[in-house]
């Protein structure tokens, strides 16, 4: 019982762990687009005003 157990709890942490990753790669893919472009937006709005 308690063998079982712990191999389905390996294998949920395992894909548990996949997810996390991808979650993570994703949220700092946002995070990073995001920064990137407000310096864009600034040299064009400074295009813009000149």
């Amino acid at each position: 019982m308690k063998n079982e157990k712990r191999k389905k709890e390996r294998q949920d942490g395992f894909f548990k762990d996949i997810l996390i990753e991808i979650r993570e790669s994703i949220l700092l893919e946002v995070a990073w687009n995001i920064l990137m472009s407000i310096p864009r937006m600034m040299i064009r709005l400074i295009k813009n005003i000149w």
